[in-house]
């Protein structure tokens, strides 16, 4: 078999969704039955620090403009034959998946995360197509739910896939002296916030301001608290200011970008991981990647109260995260301390989001829409 994706990225990408692409790749890489992958990233962004599969063919001379990215599409199409399926890794590549499909003559199949696909886009042409969709792959109940509710696609068939992480590259350890003294926390309490510092109105109030503004409170009852901010961004300047605003300046460490192979260890310094979004377009994910490494790093983990009942009545969400109500910092104080009460070690639950569990799911995805006998 061969199968065809197109991304916005994934090798050489940042956040969550490039994360997404290259388990899916990798996933689809380990599939027997499958002799060559082919994807096509729209952007790149960073220099990979993960060496992409053998099986697979990255076209990186799409990414950069939407003209290069139509020409490697149409090349694709010209050139190669033989395609039995095209996963288009979102939405807003149906266009070109479509166009695809139509010289290749496979099905094709979309992968939704968040709020891109909870109400109709902005491009009436990804809309219609949309609308035209037999099947889809969604990380999320909730975001299936509603994509099915606007589009009208009562008879499309949903697979869940949510995000998995690699558990070789996390697990419970020592907190890491070096990094201790790095950023003078050795003896202190940990809180700690990962991700982008974005000052865009969608990423700001997705954790670090709340954190921030609890953290008075906290120290009066934990006076050797600190707060870790891993990741970096042109917003750090913004919440630095808030920080020394509300006198909490000196207990406030920003780590900047920390590389794939320090990240364990980054979370490992954490007592807590808390990121309670109170942002009203905030995803309030149960299963963030960041959740789930820390987890799997046995730091136990404060976010957003869920906000569907596919996700309050799983018994993974419901064990795994501590839910507060993001806009009290009251109960965002009472979820900290309760944290903090656990100990650290391995989460009951964590090991359905390791990466053998997310294969299987996807081999099964394969299998059932080609009808392949497993």
């Amino acid at each position: 078999m061969k199968v065809l994706v197109l991304m916005i990225d994934a090798y050489g990408g940042r956040g969550g969704i490039a994360t997404y692409n290259r388990n899916l790749l990798r996933a689809l890489c380990e599939h027997p039955g499958i002799d060559n992958i082919t994807a096509i990233p729209r952007v790149l962004t960073y220099d990979s620090e993960v060496e992409p599969p053998y099986k697979l063919s990255y076209l990186t001379e799409a990414a950069g403009s939407k003209l290069k990215y139509l020409g490697t599409c149409l090349k694709v199409a010209l050139k190669e034959t033989g395609f039995d399926l095209i996963i288009c890794s979102h939405i807003h590549l149906l266009p070109f998946a479509f166009l695809l499909k139509s010289f290749l003559k496979c099905p094709v199949v979309p992968v939704t995360y968040g709020i891109d696909a909870w109400t109709p886009t902005s491009r009436w042409s990804v809309n219609f197509l949309c609308r035209k969709l037999d099947a889809f792959i969604s990380i999320r109940k909730l975001t299936a739910k509603r994509l099915i509710e606007w589009a009208g696609i009562d008879h499309a068939k949903f697979y869940y896939l949510p995000n998995c992480i690699d558990e070789s590259q996390y697990g419970v350890a020592p907190k890491c002296p070096d990094l201790e003294d790095r950023y003078g926390i050795r003896g202190k309490t940990v809180i700690m916030t990962a991700g982008r510092l974005d000052t865009t109105d969608n990423e700001r109030n997705k954790g670090f301001d709340e954190i921030i503004e609890v953290l008075p409170g906290l120290r009066e009852q934990m006076p050797d608290i600190i707060y870790l901010i891993m990741g970096d961004g042109d917003d750090q300047e913004r919440l630095f200011q808030k920080a020394k605003s509300l006198g909490v300046v000196d207990i406030v460490v920003f780590t900047g970008y920390v590389s794939e192979r320090e990240k364990a260890d980054h979370y490992r310094l954490a007592d807590v991981f808390a990121m309670p979004g109170s942002n009203k377009r905030f995803d309030r994910y149960p299963f963030r990647f960041v959740f789930l490494e820390a987890l799997a790093c046995g730091v136990p983990v404060v976010g957003s109260s869920f906000e569907h009942e596919s996700e309050a009545n799983d018994p993974d969400a419901q064990q795994l995260i501590i839910q507060v109500d993001p806009n009290s910092r009251d109960d965002i104080k009472r979820g900290i301390l309760n944290a903090l009460k656990c100990a650290i070690g391995k989460r009951a639950g964590i090991e359905n989001f390791y990466f053998p569990a997310f294969k299987d799911k996807v081999h099964s995805i394969v299998g059932d829409i080609l009808g392949l006998k497993q």
